[in-house]
């Protein structure tokens, strides 16, 4: 299923597709296709709207590479 999520960092919407076959409680760290800056998503399964329910937060836990 599609669905949209709005960056943390610089506020714009996109979507991802999330799938229920890799499971009804997901984590997974996404990187913003505006900024590219690192997004913790958390997808459960809400059964009873037959949807996922996301919370979408800053990355934290990444390192930088300097160049």
């Amino acid at each position: 299923m599609e669905y949209k999520v709005q960056c943390p960092f610089c506020r714009e919407k996109f979507s991802i597709e999330i799938l229920k076959e890799d499971g009804e409680d997901q984590e997974f760290i996404w990187d913003c296709e505006i900024c590219c800056r690192p997004m913790d998503i958390h997808a459960r399964w809400d059964e009873s709207h037959h949807r996922f329910s996301l919370s979408v937060d800053r990355g934290s836990g990444f390192d930088e590479m300097a160049i």
